[in-house]
């Protein structure tokens, strides 16, 4: 059954197609949101996405955009502004992981994941604000991770662009909150999705992962959605300009 609390809401997740983005999308368009999944490649996997939600009595639909590139950006939005309504609730989840020692990154690399993960995610976030402020009300949530604060090695522009991220959430929330809109992160630990699937088929690995969290087990998608689904929703208004850790104590 499809609830009701964001009946009349649009919400728009990037990178919506797969992993963290996709569980977000099936719980907010369960809770009666119109859920809008971005793309940049996997439209099978988006169309599927939607399909599932539009089986379950929900409304959603797949929108493809680069979001590294402003401009299409700008043209996701003005998609989106004129066939669903303003954009209500902003999930910025898209993002580029490349492992490699720190003297191996190319230029072209280091730009690809700042300009995924960290650019994409203040641009997309600033043309929504512009209809949030009008209306008084809107929720951002950007998705960081755990090497925002943890640094674990041969990934370093990954941990920068969230790093970043995690302040962006903070300087948005100082200036917008009095808007009726808050600015939040989810720092997702150790999460079962796509992106982490090849080092965690290795049983070695998946072992010593396990062995640094306190929980002593590794999160699905579906740990991380019903957080963002509260931070978004009206009994959250006065939580802004916060992380919350999904991370089963990996922190500590």
């Amino acid at each position: 059954m499809i609830k009701k609390m964001f009946k009349n809401k649009t919400a728009l997740i990037t990178g919506g197609s797969r992993g963290i983005g996709a569980a977000i999308a099936v719980e907010l368009a369960a809770y009666g949101a119109t859920v809008i999944v971005n793309y940049r490649q996997g439209k099978d996997a988006a169309e599927e996405v939607c399909r599932t939600i539009n089986e379950q009595q929900g409304n959603a639909f797949s929108c493809q955009a680069d979001i590294s590139v402003v401009a299409e950006i700008e043209s996701m939005f003005d998609f989106v502004e004129t066939k669903y309504g303003q954009v209500d609730i902003l999930i910025n989840n898209a993002g580029l992981e490349i492992r490699h020692p720190s003297t191996e990154y190319t230029e072209e690399i280091f730009d690809r994941i700042l300009d995924t993960n960290l650019k994409g995610a203040f641009f997309c976030t600033r043309r929504a604000l512009l209809t949030m402020k009008t209306a008084g009300w809107g929720r951002v949530v950007n998705i960081s991770s755990v090497h925002a604060v943890r640094p674990t090695g041969n990934r370093s522009p990954y941990s920068i662009s969230k790093a970043g991220l995690e302040m962006m959430t903070r300087e948005l929330a100082l200036e917008f909150s009095r808007y009726g809109i808050t600015v939040n992160t989810v720092v997702p630990g150790a999460i079962r999705t796509d992106m982490n699937k090849g080092v965690l088929s290795d049983p070695v690995y998946e072992k010593r992962v396990v062995e640094m969290i306190p929980a002593q087990w590794i999160g699905e998608t579906n740990d991380v959605a019903p957080i963002v689904r509260f931070l978004v929703s009206d009994e959250a208004r006065y939580i802004t300009g916060t992380a919350i850790a999904v991370d089963g104590g990996l922190m500590l």
